[in-house]
């Protein structure tokens, strides 16, 4: 019972804590505490002031294992359940910081410094199923075997940062931010090691133990040291403590609707020498065979044996005692972001963080939704999945009233209606003062806005539409037209409509359309007939219209008047005797191969020169009967020119 209640208060005391993460308000550029997560993020105001404790309120919580429904149901313990949602490896994360003091500037329109001092506390416990295990069921479940405790440890720190920050608009498409830190440690528990392995004979049921522990501490001398005392004084003005660390971040603006955007915060380490002690202990065993009635009961001073036992716990747990200066890593973050703006009120987004602890990275995932409703109102929605928890539905908003901001984010809201299934918590709250958000109108723009004040005020026509936006002041018209007439009725206002007598389309600026082709009567072409090209057809769409396409069904050229020209050779198709064979215009299209003069369409020997009375062949006579081949109708047999150079049969 008493390993059930020791677990239900860790948790309870874990579970009303906090945990930073930021995601919701990952790109809410309103917010100049948003730099935190990424630098490179360019505040909107010009000058924030944040107030003392108010401005920056960060709480919350992470546990990757069980959640508090797990090991409470209907009022009863159920340490099954919450065991079997356990991974080997575990652990619960938890940071609260608090802004002592903050304050940006803008130093022109591309340059942005920045300082906070904030106290930070942040506590890590890495636990192992079988720690979880053995505390909850004790050894029974371990009968013959040996169980480890490796895996479980815990981390402890309290520090101050004083942090100066740069944001830059290196051009129209980057922005790069830095934050270098100072840190102000003040103190320290880590457990460098945790070795305990436990036996269970399955016979007698003797237990055996041996355990490596290492621990190391600063600043706490008031809880090691009976002779110590805290002075809360000494404890926060200590400045012995001290590191560094480093953000860095960038924005880059890929085209007018999506960008990207990585950053990397809190790389850095503290150096502790405050009462900085080890405490250890290597291998040191224990065994126990239970306790011994008999024994006990015929000791006659009965306390031999209670001092062999004590003796025996003392070696198991007793540690050695070591000054110890040594240094610890903060736990650092990285984040990759996408942006795509759909307009400059909507944006969607999405971000990957991973949180690097213990030499592992433990991502998270998270879609995005801005809204910037106005210089005044800013909100961001967010869905994450974040340590095998996948129902973080988060929000964050901003508002500015006059010079005070007051803006608050949490990574899963349904978390705090739903505290025992919660695995993350976290909440972030502030109050600004803010100064710089009104535009600065030149001397063109504020006469502008003179005038437009003057004018709105007045209503020359009396059609109930303001000078400002009346666009016909001296005929009175109609609101929906913005003070003008419609005489024909056609939805164009009078002052826009290009044929005002006569009804019309609004496509067509207000003019009638007769064949319904686009194309207004007054520049279509063919305004009685259906066509795309200048309103008149195109049958075979070679941009030539059909009243002037000789081959109308035929893609062609306009210099072949709409025909087509296979042989490029000037001549149309449908005029060309050769339109396979690149010719001459003045021989019908055809070419003379054997450039003999006689074209090939005459050439009764186109490939062998000849001559015109030959029509285009030689005076070859094969069968030597005086009749050329060309002329001889038996060119291969002897006959009289009056049979066409045939033999008489």
């Amino acid at each position: 019972m008493i390993r059930k209640v020791v677990t239900l208060l860790l948790f309870s005391v874990l579970v009303n804590s906090a945990f930073a993460q930021g995601l919701t308000m990952y790109n809410m550029d309103m917010i100049p505490q948003s730099t935190r997560t990424n630098p490179g993020i360019m505040p909107k105001a010009k000058f924030h002031l944040g107030l003392p404790v108010l401005s920056y309120i960060d709480l919350g919580l992470v546990n990757n294992g069980f959640v508090l429904s797990d090991y409470i149901s209907n009022n009863t313990i159920t340490s099954d359940k919450m065991l079997s949602k356990l991974e080997t490896d575990n652990y619960i994360s938890l940071n609260l910081n608090l802004d002592l003091i903050s304050f940006g500037f803008k130093v022109g329109k591309k340059n942005y410094f920045s300082f906070n001092a904030t106290e930070k506390i942040a506590f890590n416990f890495d636990y192992s199923k079988n720690f979880m295990t053995l505390l909850n069921k004790g050894t029974a479940p371990f009968i013959g075997q040996t169980v480890s405790m490796v895996g479980t440890g815990l981390k402890f720190t309290h520090y101050r940062e004083f942090g100066i920050g740069y944001t830059r608009e290196w051009n129209d498409k980057l922005t790069v931010g830095l934050k270098l830190k100072l840190l102000q440690g003040l103190s320290n528990f880590t457990s460098e090691e945790l070795d305990i392995s436990l036996t269970t004979n399955e016979e007698d049921y003797a237990l055996t133990a041996t355990s490596t522990i290492g621990l190391r501490t600063a600043g706490l001398a008031f809880l090691t040291d009976s002779n110590s005392t805290f002075s809360p004084s000494g404890y926060m003005a200590n400045f012995e403590n001290l590191g560094a660390a480093i953000d860095l971040g960038a924005n880059y603006t890929i085209n007018d609707k999506i960008s990207a955007s990585f950053s990397a915060t809190d790389l850095g380490v503290i150096q502790w020498k405050t009462d900085a002690r080890r405490y250890y202990n290597n291998k040191a065993e224990f065994t126990w065979n239970g306790l011994d009635i008999m024994k006990y009961m015929s000791d006659t001073n009965k306390t031999a044996y209670t001092k062999n036992l004590s003796d025996s716990l003392t070696n198991i747990f007793g540690l050695k005692k070591q000054n110890y200066a040594y240094s610890t890593n903060l736990v650092g973050n990285i984040y990759v972001g996408g942006q795509y703006k759909f307009n400059k009120w909507f944006n969607l987004g999405l971000l990957f963080h991973g949180q690097l602890f213990a030499g592992n990275l433990y991502p998270s995932y998270t879609a995005l939704g801005g809204m910037n409703l106005s210089r005044w109102v800013q909100a961001s929605v967010s869905y994450s999945v974040v340590n095998r928890s996948y129902n973080n539905v988060g929000a964050a908003l901003a508002l500015n009233l006059g010079p005070v901001q007051i803006y608050m984010a949490g990574d899963n809201v349904l978390g705090f209606s739903q505290l025992d299934y919660a695995k993350t918590l976290n909440l972030r709250l502030g109050v600004n003062i803010m100064t710089g958000y009104s535009v600065k109108l030149s001397k063109e723009q504020k006469q502008q806005e003179k005038i437009k004040r003057t004018l709105s005020k007045k209503d020359t026509d009396k059609d109930g539409v303001n000078d400002y936006e009346d666009k016909c002041i001296d005929v009175a018209g109609l609101k929906e037209f913005k003070g003008c007439t419609d005489k024909d009725g056609d939805g164009v206002a009078d002052n826009e409509d290009i044929c005002p007598t006569e009804p019309g389309t609004i496509e067509t600026g207000g003019c009638p359309d007769t064949d319904n082709d686009g194309f207004a009567d007054r520049v279509d072409e063919c305004p009685a007939q259906y066509g795309l090209l200048k309103g008149c057809p195109d049958a075979d769409k070679d941009s030539i219209k059909d009243s002037e396409d000789l081959c109308p069904n035929l893609v062609g050229t306009k210099a072949m008047k709409g025909c087509p020209d296979t042989d490029k050779d000037g001549v149309s198709d449908v005029n060309d005797l050769c339109p396979q064979l690149k010719g001459s215009p003045e021989h019908a299209g055809c070419p003379d191969t054997d450039g003999d003069g006689i074209y090939d369409n005459e050439d009764k020997c186109p490939n062998e020169k000849g001559t015109a009375e030959l029509q285009g062949c030689t005076d070859k006579d094969s069968d030597h009967d005086s009749i050329p081949d060309v002329l001889d109708k038996c060119p291969l047999r002897v006959g009289p020119a009056e049979n066409g150079g045939c033999p008489i049969e």
